[in-house]
């Protein structure tokens, strides 16, 4: 049976692709994302990568059920450095983590470019994606915050400026900008994040470790949680 819903983490994804784009999944895996994206009629043709051949057969195969056969391309690659001359508009890079995600971008040059519209959903180390993206010319537009299957996420929407910046370690974990964050699990993912922080730090007070850069990162989510909060009543 072909899977025609996504899931809260995929919709967070699927609504950051402009209308009328060429789509490119990168890491596939069922082709989930872009059959739903055929069936919106939000895109008008897709690319579906993936490192694995097993994965990428399982998407020919859920995409051709679905009808999409002609609209849909399949490349058995790593990354996104062989797409470039396939007039790609729109990439998606999720369910990866953040450095493998930074990795990919790194390896594709022609993804720095003001016209293109990245799509990143990092699993782990987002605030090393974060630094990376800042650093490397890129800015976070926006930031969808979901909760799903009792875990959360966050989707980043990127485009490129050329604006080389370094970002505070507050910035990376945080976020930039309270007005770029929308979705209604941001202040979960916090809290999950300050419970990763409070046992690091926890750690380190029973090793006989200084740890004053998870002090300083516990006390700005511990002021910020109470800011969203009454903001959003």
């Amino acid at each position: 049976m072909i899977e025609r819903k996504l899931n809260r983490r995929l919709l967070s994804a699927a609504s950051l692709v402009r209308q009328g784009a060429v789509f490119a999944d990168i890491g596939t895996d069922h082709a989930y994302l872009p059959i739903f994206l055929l069936d919106e009629g939000r895109i008008s043709r897709a690319v579906a990568t993936d490192i694995n051949e097993g994965p990428l057969a399982s998407a020919e195969r859920n995409v051709g059920d679905a009808g999409y056969s002609a609209a849909v391309t399949f490349r058995l690659t790593d990354g996104a450095a062989s797409l470039a001359e396939l007039g790609i508009t729109d990439y998606a890079i999720c369910g990866m983590g953040g450095e493998l995600i930074a990795e990919i971008i790194s390896h594709a040059p022609h993804l720095f470019d003001e016209n293109l519209r990245l799509i990143l959903q990092p699993m782990t180390r987002q605030a090393y994606l974060r630094k990376y993206l800042l650093s490397h010319g890129f800015d976070i537009e926006r930031e969808i915050y979901t909760e799903d299957g009792g875990k959360y996420y966050t989707c980043m929407l990127v485009s490129y400026s050329g604006v080389r910046r370094d970002i505070s370690e507050e910035e990376a974990t945080l976020g930039l900008g309270s007005t770029r964050h929308t979705g209604d699990g941001r202040v979960g993912y916090l809290r999950a994040r300050l419970s990763s922080l409070r046992r690091a730090a926890d750690g380190k007070l029973r090793g006989g470790v200084a740890f004053p850069s998870e002090l300083a990162l516990i006390s700005a989510i511990e002021r910020l949680i109470p800011e969203i909060l009454e903001n959003n009543t």
